[in-house]
């Protein structure tokens, strides 16, 4: 009985030790994003972070920052691994709004970490090794001068960042490096450091934010991610190409002769919505790896199309001068170069509408948005075959004799030449 007593007794002390380890920890729960983070900071001297994360796994990533923003501060990023079954954890910096790139510190995970077939939960239950304090733990490590710690020194708070992203559809992947696309929501919390410092690790955090635990403002929801430069850069070259383009063409080819100027100011609208589609997209392009370089298909089209445009601006002008010249002393007509002209515009509008399906891939954008935008770029090219017929055929109809005509007319015999001819008529 006495036996029974004292292993009772080392039972409810070690429960008790439990709850006092884990009392040394900050958890946050995210209801919007069913998510839960949970922070210990060992104080061992070991410069450690426990952390606990705790996602569903359609997001394609769930994330968490030491700082109050991007830029310099420690990330990690978790993802499903390849085969599902577990998670990668990938610490990443970055210089600023951008995607952060992959740091090879040491990161262990602990038993917990899993992605469950059940529930789809992702769960990392790990220790982010020497990261309070990179500068002090790696002295060596040139790259790591310009981070600015995980937990402020001499600081009774701590700012920490998390971020979720987009549908993760059917990403996984074992490599640290993998490319991430922007998060979709965002938020920020501030743990107190001396009631998040002490034994036990993180333990296993419930869905309850802990009251040491504060938000700016007092505002602890998820705040939506947005990207106005990439929606810009999206919807201006969508109106470009299915409605400026065609409208466009469809005044080169048929009012151009008539209203020369109204070709100009289409032309013009068209060349500046272009470029002002072009500017946003480049500002998107430096927020992603893969896009930095100005390498990718898309952006190698757009560049070239764009450079295409404006040649054809210039060359649009010498046609229009050298037609001007024509119509004093010739037909008026501007002859190959009118039709170079015709012609590469023509490229440049396809170009557009096969590069702006090349922009929606890239961007990982649904099936259905695609397959809508095919359809629309297709039914253009259904609306405008008729029109053109039509034009074409009034055009040819109502075509004006040329010179050449007028003078086979005037040379040709007539019944008078051959009475005249013959002496008939004569007095």
């Amino acid at each position: 009985m006495a036996s029974s007593s004292r292993w009772l007794v080392l039972f409810l002390i070690s429960q008790l030790d439990l709850v006092l380890a884990q009392s040394n920890a900050s958890t946050v729960f995210i209801p919007e994003a069913n998510t839960i983070i949970g922070l210990n900071l060992p104080d061992d001297g070991s410069n450690d972070i426990n952390f606990y994360i705790s996602s569903p796994d359609w997001y394609q990533y769930s994330a968490i920052g030491f700082g109050s923003s991007m830029a310099h501060s420690l990330m990690l990023v978790m993802y499903p691994s390849a085969d599902r079954r577990s998670v990668t954890v990938s610490p990443r910096f970055t210089d600023g709004n951008t995607e952060p790139t992959y740091h090879p510190l040491k990161i262990t995970l602990h038993p917990g970490t899993e992605l469950s077939p059940t529930t789809g939960q992702m769960t990392a239950n790990g220790t982010c090794h020497s990261c309070r304090n990179l500068h002090t733990s790696n002295p060596s490590d040139s790259s790591i001068s310009s981070q600015k710690d995980a937990i402020p020194p001499n600081s009774p708070t701590a700012p920490v960042m998390f971020a979720v992203g987009a549908n993760s559809g059917s990403f996984s992947s074992d490599n640290p490096d993998a490319r991430i696309r922007r998060h979709v929501a965002h938020g920020i919390f501030h743990i107190n450091i001396p009631k998040s410092s002490g034994p036990g690790g993180v333990g296993t955090p419930t869905n309850i934010t802990s009251s040491h635990v504060t938000f700016p403002d007092d505002d602890p929801s998820l705040k939506k991610s947005t990207n106005k430069a990439a929606t810009a850069h999206g919807i201006l070259f969508a109106i470009v190409a299915l409605a400026i383009a065609p409208f466009d063409t469809l005044v080169a080819a048929f009012l151009g002769r008539r209203w020369p100027t109204l070709h100009v100011a289409t032309g013009g609208t068209y060349f500046l919505f272009v470029i002002g589609g072009m500017v946003p997209g480049i500002l998107v392009s430096r927020e992603h790896i893969l896009t930095a370089k100005m390498g990718t298909g898309h952006q190698v089209l757009g560049l070239v199309t764009v450079g295409a445009m404006v040649v054809m601006v210039g060359w649009g002008f010498v046609v229009r001068k050298k037609a001007g010249q024509e119509g004093a002393g010739g037909n008026g007509k501007g002859g190959w170069m009118k039709q170079v002209h015709a012609w590469a515009g023509r490229g440049v509008w396809v170009a557009l509408l096969i590069n702006n399906g090349l922009g929606l891939k890239l961007s990982e954008q649904t099936k259905l948005l695609m397959l809508g935008y095919a359809v629309l770029a297709g039914g253009v090219f259904v609306f405008l075959i008729p029109i053109y017929f039509c034009l074409w055929r009034c055009t040819s109809v109502r075509k004006p004799k040329t010179a050449e005509e007028d003078h086979e007319l005037y040379n040709m015999p007539s019944i008078y030449d051959h009475e005249a001819r013959y002496g008939y008529g004569r007095q």
